[in-house]
């Protein structure tokens, strides 16, 4: 596979794909990705696969993923979003640069629009880690930190203390591996 590095060569592979896209699309996209560390990559048969550069150069290889110009243009929005957020948070806020975001969601949300009428998305199996998170607070006495935390520690796998539904603290949600 070969990195795609200008916008002409974009356009090539998502029209290949049955997406429309002009220059100044293509331009966005490939900045939007390369902004965040990524580069598309492209074979002869104009399947494409999003390849992560910082998880090359940390430890020398990256699992490219394949990606529809779809994902990619799904996947470009969602940056946009995630910076037109924090850009609207800060004091002062550059109003120019939130400008310019919006502008490209214009054109992003405009992409994705085109993009799903157009490619099916395309369904893989993801892992999904489920971490429940119980807490309970227990009172004892002691002459420090470390021996209380050692007489409940010892209580606990006595099993004197069983975290349950009603010790709910939370749940976070991640991808496996």
């Amino acid at each position: 596979m070969t990195e795609i590095k200008k916008a002409e060569n974009l356009v090539a592979v998502s029209v290949r794909q049955g997406l429309q896209m002009n220059l100044v699309e293509a331009d966005i996209v490939l900045g939007y990705i390369e902004g965040h560390g990524f580069a598309l990559m492209s074979d002869e048969k104009f399947q494409m696969a999003l390849h992560d550069t910082e998880e090359e150069e940390q430890y020398g290889y990256s699992t490219d993923q394949p990606y529809t110009i779809r994902e990619v243009v799904e996947f470009c929005q969602e940056m946009n979003e995630e910076l037109l957020r924090d850009a609207s948070s800060e004091e002062p806020c550059d109003k120019s640069h939130i400008l310019d975001l919006r502008k490209d969601d214009l054109i992003l949300s405009g992409l994705v629009e085109r993009a799903t009428a157009v490619i099916p998305p395309v369904i893989r199996r993801y892992k999904i880690v489920i971490l429940e998170h119980l807490k309970r607070v227990v009172h004892v006495e002691a002459a420090s930190w470390e021996e209380a935390k050692s007489k409940v520690e010892q209580a606990w796998k006595a099993g004197e203390y069983v975290l349950s539904a009603e010790d709910f603290a939370g749940v976070s949600f991640n991808t496996g591996s």
